[in-house]
């Protein structure tokens, strides 16, 4: 199989005051960061002055662990169409992944949207995934009264729940626990005293490169439940409590908004005309509904296993694996959505995939 030599971009995000700035802050000085562009809000946030070895101008820097950071300030595509011409020039030392930080309550979707559809982003650089990093002390309130709390944990590739250092191990597994109900089979890492492996970044997808796609970590990817729940069913205010023999129970974190999540399995080889059919409709109906899509897929166009994948309303380009997972030759397809429009997903992708 044929590697993806594009350049991976992760986006980074998190509310307010989550700990994303101090992990960022960490990780542009870590030797392993060393072939990495960073895109922050500004040079402030992170205090970078004493590791610079060379201000290239107001807007690039390129620290003493190698890492290179640049200012957003202007588009996305100005931002990295300089940066890789300045690499290519080699006014700056090429790099082989970008991370991307988003302010507190941005959405996104539309960088995702951008790194997938603009020809020239495109061709050159891969979206690999979204880093939510959770706030360990706040989360509670946040996701009680935020559906955007909710709904960037949902989104997430891999949740870093911050601050742990601050609270206790039963919190933490509390957080984990909704973090996995909101979120089925999602990587779950702990920062600790706002440290955390920069390396994580690289075990995002399980379908991103071609040496990684094997089917024990599709089969973790496709699962509908949580190792630590048990079951992921419909979440319409979730409430999950600890409970022990003269334990004070502590008060359980409840979840603010309607999240459901929902699979389909195909034993038949399913229409690509139809698939693809089903996939649009979905999109153009429901797309703001749609969290996160993800599934391998038996088409009878193909004897090769498909992934398909989709998130924040965005369906990307199918890529085929070379075996089937466990040697289930089936279709498995994910779904998380707004539990209010649940049957209708399920029932329009259903009818149209089917040919009903």
């Amino acid at each position: 199989m044929i590697n993806d030599v594009r350049i991976p971009i992760n986006i980074i995000t998190g509310f307010l005051g989550s700990g994303k700035t101090t992990l960022l802050n960490y990780w542009v000085r870590q030797p392993s960061m060393k072939d990495c562009a960073v895109l922050i809000n500004e040079f402030g946030s992170v205090g970078l002055d004493h590791e610079l070895v060379e201000k290239i101008d107001n807007q690039v820097v390129l620290l003493e662990s190698g890492c290179i950071c640049c200012t957003l300030q202007s588009s996305l595509v100005n931002a990295l169409t300089d940066l890789l011409s300045r690499a290519v020039r080699k006014e700056i030392p090429m790099f082989n992944r970008i991370l991307i930080e988003t302010t507190g309550m941005a959405d996104p979707g539309s960088l995702v949207t951008l790194i997938n559809y603009n020809s020239f982003i495109e061709q050159r650089f891969r979206y690999d995934g979204t880093v939510t990093v959770v706030d360990g002390v706040n989360i509670r309130k946040q996701i009680k009264e935020q559906f955007e709390a909710v709904k960037q944990i949902a989104q997430a590739d891999s949740v870093l729940i911050s601050k742990t250092d601050l609270i206790d191990e039963e919190e933490v597994e509390e957080i984990e626990r909704v973090v996995e109900m909101l979120n089925p089979s999602v990587k779950v890492h702990k920062v600790i005293n706002g440290e955390l492996d920069p390396g994580i970044l690289k075990e995002i997808g399980p379908f991103n490169s071609g040496e990684i796609r094997d089917p024990k970590k599709i089969s973790a990817w496709l699962a509908t439940e949580s190792s630590k729940m048990g079951v992921a069913s419909s979440i319409q205010p979730v409430k999950v409590s600890k409970s022990g023999m003269g334990a004070v129970k502590r008060p359980s974190i409840s979840v603010h908004s309607n999240v459901a999540t929902f699979s389909m399995e195909f034993d038949k080889p399913l229409s690509a005309d139809n698939l693809m059919d089903a996939l649009e409709a979905v999109q153009m109906q429901y797309g703001d509904s749609l969290l996160r899509m993800k599934g391998i897929l038996n088409l009878d166009s193909d004897p090769r296993p498909i992934v398909v994948h989709g998130v924040y309303g965005q369906i990307y380009p199918l890529s085929c694996l070379q075996a089937w997972p466990e040697d289930r030759i089936q279709s498995r397809i994910v779904f998380i959505v707004r539990a209010m429009v649940k049957d209708q997903i399920e029932y329009l992708f259903k009818s149209i995939v089917l040919g009903e």
